[in-house]
C-alpha cells in the first residue's frame, strides 16, 4: 500500500498516459514496454483500489487497547474479554467487547487488517499506512472527565499522538503523500457519555455544582467539542464522522441504579438528549468554517434506541440485561474473570454494563456503513470514503 501511495502521488492521474509512453517510446524493448504498460495498470489499480486509512479517537466503546499499560482502573485485557475475537485467537485484547468493535468491522469491510491501537508496540512504520487508533476508556471531551479511573488519554492528548503518527509518516512517505494520506483517510470520533456518566452524574459532582442546569452544561461540552474538532481538522482531517451521544439512561449500569423493571432511566437520556440537539447544529455551522471538510453524523441514539426498544426484531432477546456483569440486569459491577459468562452472546445487545456486544456493534457498523440520513447525516461512511 505504501508503494501505492508513493506512485498516486508521484505521478498525477492525468498524467499517466503521456509519461507512461514518453518512456516507451524511440525504440523502447519489447520488455521495457511490457513493463511501462503493468506499471500503468498498477497505477490505475492503487488510484481506485487502495481503501484509505483509519483514525480513531474517543473513549471506551473505541478503544483498542490503548490503556492497557496504562495506571487505570478502565482496561479490558483480561478474559473474558475477547472471548469470541478471532483475530486475536480469542484472547484479551483491550476491546470491551467479546469480540470486534466498530474500527475492526470498517476495516474488514475495506478489506485490510485493523488497525492498531497508539500504545501497542507494533504500531510504528508500514503498519501506519492504514491508520491508528488513539481512543482511550474513560475519556471524554473534559479533560477532568473520567478521573475517577485515575490514568487514561485525553482528547487533547490524543490529538498529540496524531501529531506523532503523521511525523512518523512524513519519515516514511515523505509530506506529501502524508497530507495525502491523512486528508483522504476517515476520522472517526466518539465521545461525550463519560462527561456525563463518570462527571457530571457522579455523586458529588464539582461539575454539577457548578452547573446546576444540565443544559448549561451542554453547551460548555459542545463549546469544548468544537475547538477540538477543528484542531482535528488543522492537523489535516478532512473526512470526519462524529458518533453523537448513545442513550445513556438504556445502559445496564444505569438500570442498576435508577430502573424499577427495565424501563430506560429518563434523566440520563435527558442529558444525551441535551447534548445531541446541540452537536447537530454546531457540526453543520463548523463546516462551513472549514474549507474542503465533509462532517457527518451517526445517530447512535436511535440507532441503539432501535435495538432497546424492540430488540426480537433484530435477533436480541435482551436489551436491558448484561451477558457478563454482577447485580441487577449485570450492570452493578463490571465483567471480571469471575464473572459468569451468557451462554449465547448473539442474543444480547450490551456485552458488559457499558459496551455492546459483537453482534449489535456489527449491527450499528452496517449502519454507518451503508444507512439512510436517519441514520448517518448527510451522508454515510461509504459515501464519505468515496469523496
Amino acid at each position: 500500500m505504501i508503494e501505492c501511495l508513493r506512485l498516486r502521488v508521484s505521478v498525477p492521474v492525468a498524467d499517466w498516459p503521456a509519461k507512461t509512453f514518453n518512456m516507451v517510446s524511440r525504440k523502447s524493448s519489447p520488455v521495457f514496454f511490457t513493463f511501462a504498460l503493468f506499471l500503468l495498470a498498477e497505477l490505475a489499480h492503487c488510484q481506485t483500489r487502495a481503501p484509505p486509512a483509519q483514525f480513531v479517537f474517543g473513549d471506551s466503546l473505541v478503544d483498542q487497547g490503548n490503556n492497557n499499560n496504562l495506571a487505570s482502573l478502565a482496561k479490558a485485557n483480561f478474559r473474558p474479554n475477547g472471548i469470541d475475537l478471532p483475530l486475536s485467537n480469542f484472547q484479551p485484547t483491550g476491546r470491551f467487547s467479546n469480540g470486534r468493535i466498530i474500527s475492526d468491522l470498517m476495516s474488514e469491510d475495506m478489506g485490510v487488517e485493523p488497525i492498531l491501537a497508539y500504545n501497542d508496540r507494533n504500531a510504528h512504520g508500514t503498519n501506519l499506512v492504514r491508520g491508528c487508533n488513539f481512543a482511550s476508556a474513560g475519556s471524554g471531551i473534559l479533560d477532568d472527565t473520567g478521573n475517577i479511573f485515575i490514568q487514561h488519554i485525553t482528547i487533547p492528548q490524543q490529538l498529540k499522538y496524531f501529531q506523532n503518527v503523521k511525523a512518523e509518516l512524513v519519515s516514511l512517505l515523505g509530506p506529501a503523500a502524508t497530507d495525502e494520506l491523512v486528508a483522504s483517510a476517515i476520522h472517526s470520533v466518539t465521545i461525550g457519555g463519560n462527561d456525563f456518566i463518570n462527571n457530571y452524574a457522579l455523586v458529588g459532582s464539582q461539575r454539577a455544582r457548578q452547573y446546576p442546569d444540565f443544559n448549561v452544561y451542554s453547551d460548555l461540552l459542545i463549546d469544548t467539542f468544537r475547538g477540538q474538532i477543528t484542531e482535528l481538522y488543522n492537523l489535516g482531517a478532512r473526512k470526519i464522522s462524529i458518533s453523537n451521544i448513545g442513550p445513556l439512561g438504556c445502559i445496564p449500569s444505569q438500570l442498576a441504579q435508577g430502573s424499577r423493571t427495565g424501563e430506560c432511566v429518563k434523566t440520563l437520556n435527558d442529558y444525551a438528549i441535551s447534548f445531541n440537539v446541540r452537536l447537530a447544529p454546531m457540526i453543520a455551522a463548523l463546516e462551513k468554517q472549514l474549507p474542503g471538510s465533509t462532517l457527518i453524523i451517526a445517530d447512535s441514539y436511535k440507532i441503539v434506541m432501535d435495538y432497546v426498544m424492540d430488540p426480537g426484531a433484530y435477533g436480541f432477546k435482551t436489551s436491558n440485561v448484561a451477558c457478563c456483569g454482577t447485580g441487577r440486569f449485570n450492570g452493578n459491577i463490571p465483567c471480571t474473570a469471575l464473572t459468569q459468562v451468557c451462554a449465547n452472546r448473539d442474543e444480547y445487545l450490551f456485552w458488559d454494563p457499558f459496551h455492546p456486544t459483537d453482534r449489535a456493534n456489527q449491527l450499528v457498523a452496517a449502519r454507518l456503513l451503508n444507512g439512510p440520513t436517519s441514520d448517518i447525516f448527510p451522508i454515510n461512511v461509504r459515501q464519505l470514503i468515496a469523496l
